[in-house]
């Protein structure tokens, strides 16, 4: 007997008006949220079955290909959080979908628990630890914003609580902002909960993800340990969500649609599973702060290490000073003289340069032609290693260096601007017998390689590590004496509402990496805007007064999270192409904001901050829409067209 099934392809299909295409089967005992593989104009498509149809429709059918599994792939929370999320962040269905499926069939390889280990130790709470602890398990409400000063203890409560999920029979979700995280992570989680740890995210080969799948479908799995994508895992009894480090930006997919949250995400599937969500930071994001002050969340603190006690000191560097005595050295005194003490101590020291490569522009001093990318309206950065080259790093251009100026011939090359491949042949140079190594994307593009730095630094094998912001949170290693902050004040000036906020919390951060031992630690921060606001409060780990003042600017301006954000972009290989549109889009966005009488507020349209990328022009809109009125936002954004990017609550307006 044939039947009429909704299949949702797991793909973006351009011009289609539904959701979803019905197909026809005389396979038995077909279920809705089986994975199936469909006709789709000249292609065969992953899909999943969405429903059934009572009566054959009046076109001609094609059939269902093939049922690729015979369980339930997608059972019905993961169904409606895929809906939520194709409605909130005005997506397709199909590639909310296509975040949930498991890897194409494949031979599995199986995940080999250890022993637990002898950094696996069963600490007594301290009181605010258990006071906590006890209230999440306690309390009626379901999203807590644990904030914790670095060091204070907050994964050790994560343990107790994901040892409660699984004795309840339940399963948790641990999610860490990136994946240099997931190293650490696991060796805590695996020594509790030896042989109960799946692993998920994207550098796992086709066969490990298929393995970690079919272990947490099947229950075998308690607990699955990842960046955002894991937070898609198959878990049909969910009890537990937790976000380590919840202010990251990485917790925001940006670069492909659907252009989620995994906070709220999360937050939305947790509602689901009737589970609680755990945002755990030491700077937490503002808009979680503010919701937190608003009792939408329960706030809960740590407000002192569990070791020592003292937050690590900070001092100072001025390097307006270093530059009038003529110091033209990377490294300040400060800096070289607190280096000298950590290697006589035979302690480690860290690094940070939020910046790749040896130079970040390239300009000649005669005609003053600085080298940009040909794709993409950005300087090249000059990198010495796998040989000499000036990369983007946006879209991985790359050209050998020039001998002479591209424009006047000039042989007055000039090379500007810090990165960590600089930083570390300064500190070869300075201190030629000291183990130096990097941590930063070139240095990780090699699988496996993240987890390989970790080790040795943890074993010590390294005494200098040089890095960007993968190392500024989530690692506790407690030899570690000395933090150097390279260029503190770096992104300050960008022209984004967030700036000021990312600054704080990446300093914060980053300082909060030492000192996690029996000794205090220290951290040197080398800056030229020695009285800016944010650098001081987090010289003075003052998130608080921070915070106080940052909500007032926003609460000023009309910013998250007194308002909710729409970005729109538009991009063309031709610019006055994609002016013009944005142009057309602004004024019929305008009309339906006058005709419907809210308060919609539109910035641009302008170029973006980066306003080419990949050879494509990019102009951009932002809908600034009172929090009362968000829920009327599809009304605007179905006047968009398919071609633009709809980036909902963007985490930056570059």
């Amino acid at each position: 007997m044939l039947k009429y099934i909704r299949v949702v392809p797991a793909s973006a299909i351009p011009g289609a008006k539904n959701q979803y295409f019905t197909y026809e089967s005389s396979e038995a005992g077909i279920k809705i949220g089986q994975e199936v593989l469909v006709p789709f104009r000249s292609r065969i498509l992953r899909g999943i079955v969405w429903g059934f149809e009572a009566k054959k429709p009046y076109f001609k059918l094609k059939k269902i290909l093939k049922i690729a599994r015979k369980e339930v792939v997608l059972d019905q929370k993961q169904r409606e959080l895929a809906a939520w999320i194709a409605s909130y962040y005005h997506c397709p269905l199909g590639l909310a979908i296509r975040l949930m499926l498991p890897p194409d069939l494949a031979k599995s390889k199986k995940f080999r628990g250890r022993a637990r280990s002898k950094a696996d130790q069963k600490f007594r709470l301290t009181a605010s630890q258990n006071k906590a602890f006890k209230t999440i398990l306690d309390s009626k409400k379901k999203v807590f914003l644990l904030h914790g000063v670095t060091g204070s203890g907050k994964t050790e409560i994560y343990l107790r609580l994901c040892e409660r999920t699984a004795r309840e029979g339940k399963q948790a979700i641990v999610l860490v902002p990136e994946i240099s995280l997931t190293a650490q992570a696991i060796d805590l989680f695996n020594s509790r909960f030896p042989g109960q740890i799946a692993l998920f995210h994207s550098r796992l080969t086709k066969a490990e993800r298929l393995d970690a799948w079919e272990r947490l479908k099947s229950g075998k799995a308690k607990i699955v340990i990842g960046p955002r994508s894991a937070l898609f895992a198959p878990l049909s009894n969910l009890g537990l969500i937790i976000l380590d480090e919840e202010h990251d930006p990485c917790f925001k997919q940006y670069d492909q649609a659907p252009r989620y949250h995994a906070r709220e995400a999360g937050i939305k599937l947790a509602s689901l599973h009737n589970a609680k969500v755990i945002l755990g930071s030491a700077t937490p994001s503002l808009e979680s702060y503010y919701n937190a002050r608003k009792k939408r969340y329960q706030l809960l603190v740590l407000p002192q290490r569990i070791k020592q006690g003292a937050m690590p000191e900070v001092e100072i560097a001025d390097m307006r000073l270093e530059f009038q005595k003529n110091n033209r050295v990377i490294l300040s005194q400060k800096l070289r003289k607190e280096l000298n003490k950590i290697i006589v101590q035979k302690k480690q020291a860290i690094l940070f340069i939020n910046r790749r490569g040896v130079s970040t522009f390239v300009f000649c001093r005669d005609c003053g032609y600085s080298l940009k990318c040909p794709n993409c309206e950005v300087t090249l950065t000059y990198h010495s290693g796998c040989g000499s080259r000036l990369l983007c790093h946006y879209c991985d251009y790359h050209t050998p260096p020039p001998a002479f100026c591209p424009e006047c011939q000039s042989p007055q090359i000039k090379y500007f601007g810090l990165g960590t491949e600089r930083v570390e042949e300064e500190v070869k140079n300075i201190f030629p017998s000291v183990r130096v190594s990097r941590f930063d994307r070139d240095a990780t593009l090699v699988r496996g390689s993240h987890k390989k730095i970790y080790d040795a630094f943890r074993d010590r094998k390294i005494d200098i590590l040089i890095g960007t912001q993968m190392l500024a949170q989530g690692w506790d290693l407690p030899n570690v004496g000395l933090i150097g902050i390279i260029a503190a004040d770096a992104d300050l000036n960008l022209p984004d509402f967030r700036s000021g906020e990312r600054t704080f919390s990446l300093l914060a951060q980053v300082a909060g990496r030492t000192g996690r031992g029996k000794d205090q630690g220290k951290v040197i921060l080398q800056t030229y805007n020695t009285d800016n606001f944010v650098i001081q409060t987090a010289s003075n780990h003052d998130y608080s007064s921070f915070a106080k003042q940052e909500l007032k600017n926003r609460e000023e301006l009309f910013f998250p999270p007194f308002s909710r954000l729409v970005k729109l972009v538009f991009q063309h290989y031709q610019e006055e192409k994609a002016k013009k549109e944005s142009q057309n889009l602004a004024k019929i966005i305008a009309k339906k904001i006058r005709e419907s009488g809210k308060k919609i507020a539109i910035l641009g349209p302008a170029p973006a901050f980066i306003a080419k990328i990949r050879r494509r022009y990019r102009y951009h809109l932002i809908l600034m829409f009172p929090p009362k009125i968000w829920q009327t936002k599809k009304e605007i954004l179905d006047l968009v067209p398919e071609d633009w990017i709809i980036d909902i609550d963007p985490e930056s307006l570059l």
